[in-house]
C-alpha cells in the first residue's frame, strides 16, 4: 500500500485490520480490512488501492451471505474443470470480460451464478445442461405461468418450494430440447429425492415469484402447443410429480448431480 502521512500532521501513519459494519444490496455485512490509522488521534484514510481492496471484500461478503459463488470460487471451479475464461465465457454465452469481472470482485446477478453452478460443478464440460439457451428468470416465470393457464390452476404459490411447478417446467424443458432443439427457460435440473428439481432452487424460488414475465422472449406457437401437450397428459398435479419418478433419466443421476438435457430423448412419459 502506498505510504500516507496523517493530514493532522502527526506523521506517517502505519497500516491496520479495521472491521466495519455496512449495507449492501439491502444485506446487512461485516468486513475486515487494511486502512492507515494515526496512532496518534486514530484518523483513518486510505488509497486507491485500499479502496479497491474494501470494494472486493464487500463484494466476497456478501456473496457468501447470499449464496452466490465467490470470485476465488469461480477462479477455482473454472481452473478444476480446465476451463480457460474465454471457453467458460463461450459456453455460457456472455462476453469474457463478464468473466473476467465476476472472477475480479464484481457481484454476478442470481441467474448468472445460477448459469455459472451450471457449467463449473456439472459433471463434465461436454454435458449440455441448460439446453442449448441462456438461463431466463423471467422466461421460468413465463412458462410457469403458461402452465397454469392450461391447468387452470396456481403452480406457483406463496411459501412453496415448487415441488410440483418444478416438474411441469422440467418437462417442459426436456420436451422443448428433444422436440425443439433447445429448452425453454436454460434452467438447469437436479436429481433430487423428490425427483428432477431446479437446480439451487431455494436460491431461485423468491426471484422467479417476483420476475416480470413480460419482460421475456415471448413463447413460440411450438413452445405453447409443448405446454399444452403436457398440461393435458398431467392434469393433476401428482401425475406430473410420479411420472418423473418414473423417467430412467432421473433414476439413474447420482442424487444432488445435474441432469443433462442429452437425455431429453430417452424420456418415455411425455
Amino acid at each position: 500500500m502506498t505510504p500516507l502521512s496523517c493530514p493532522k500532521g502527526h506523521g506517517p501513519m502505519g497500516t491496520k485490520k479495521t472491521k466495519k459494519k455496512m449495507t449492501f444490496k439491502g444485506v446487512d455485512l461485516a468486513i475486515e480490512a487494511d486502512a492507515y490509522v494515526c496512532d496518534t488521534c486514530g484518523f483513518e484514510a486510505g488509497t486507491i488501492e485500499s479502496t479497491g481492496a474494501v470494494q472486493r471484500a464487500i463484494a466476497e461478503v456478501y456473496r457468501r451471505n447470499t449464496g452466490l459463488l465467490t470470485s476465488e470460487e469461480i477462479k477455482r471451479l473454472r481452473k478444476a474443470k480446465g476451463l480457460t475464461q474465454q471457453r467458460l465465457a463461450d459456453l455460457m454465452r456472455v462476453g469474457i470480460a463478464s468473466i473476467k469481472r465476476w472472477e475480479t470482485g464484481v457481484v454476478q446477478s442470481k441467474s448468472m451464478d445460477h448459469a455459472l453452478r451450471s457449467h463449473l460443478q456439472a459433471g463434465c464440460e461436454g454435458a449440455d445442461v441448460s439446453g442449448n439457451r441462456p438461463f431466463s428468470i423471467s422466461r421460468v416465470k413465463l412458462v410457469a405461468r403458461a402452465f397454469e393457464q392450461e391447468l387452470g390452476r396456481r403452480i406457483l404459490k406463496k411459501n412453496d418450494e415448487m415441488l410440483f411447478a418444478a416438474k411441469y417446467l422440467w418437462y417442459g424443458d426436456m420436451v422443448a430440447m428433444r422436440e425443439l432443439g433447445r429448452s425453454m427457460t436454460g434452467a438447469t435440473y437436479a436429481a433430487l429425492p423428490h425427483g428432477p428439481q431446479l437446480n439451487n432452487y431455494r436460491d431461485l424460488v423468491d426471484d422467479i415469484k417476483a420476475a416480470d414475465e413480460t419482460t421475456a422472449e415471448p413463447l413460440s406457437q411450438e413452445e405453447i402447443g409443448l405446454i399444452r401437450k403436457i398440461a393435458r397428459k398431467f392434469s393433476e398435479d401428482w401425475g406430473g410429480y410420479n411420472a418423473a419418478h418414473r423417467e430412467e433419466v432421473w433414476r439413474r443421476t447420482t442424487i444432488g448431480a445435474l441432469i443433462p438435457y442429452s437425455c431429453a430423448p430417452e424420456l418415455t412419459e411425455v
